[in-house]
């Protein structure tokens, strides 16, 4: 006998929203925060101004967490080269990246290839664009998470963006 697993629709919600700029002659967060939309359903905003560009060389490192006694690494620790990713989206090594990217893409002007010139804008990223894509491909229990990710540029760690967020059925 074969049992197929059924998922759910998860629910998410933004809990928390922690934006830190290293290098504060590189750039800085003007905007970093959470909207609420209705009850259950939240908004990010992040307007992040850039100093020195053009930008050709861009690395992501991403941190899955979950609250357990602290937060505790959830799944593996990625680091992705962000315009190598850029050029080949469909690229197989970098499927968790496109995943996450997709659920933002829409809400950002983070939607080209490098270099960046331009000030980064991440507006009205909001829950259902999780629930709709990454978490239907995930089983993820309910429970309390987190994205850490550092931004680095030529190899030096920039800023950190951390995002938190809840997940129940």
């Amino acid at each position: 006998t074969i049992t197929l697993l059924q998922c759910t629709t998860a629910y998410l919600t933004f809990t928390n929203l922690k934006c830190e700029m290293l290098d504060k002659k590189y750039g800085n967060f003007e905007t970093c925060h959470i909207k609420a939309v209705n009850r259950s359903h939240k908004y990010i905003d992040v307007y992040t101004r850039l100093f020195r560009v053009p930008i050709n060389n861009i690395s992501i490192q991403i941190e899955p967490m979950r609250m357990d006694n602290g937060y505790k690494p959830f799944l593996i620790n990625m680091k992705f080269d962000l315009c190598k990713y850029l050029r080949n989206p469909t690229h197989r090594s970098m499927a968790f990246l496109r995943e996450l990217h997709m659920t933002f893409v829409k809400s950002s002007n983070m939607n080209h290839t490098c270099p960046y010139d331009h000030d980064i804008v991440v507006e009205k990223l909001w829950t259902g664009n999780l629930e709709k894509g990454f978490l239907q491909l995930l089983p993820i229990p309910n429970g309390e998470y987190g994205i850490f990710s550092k931004w680095f540029t030529y190899n030096i760690h920039r800023a950190t963006v951390n995002v938190f967020f809840k997940i129940s059925n």
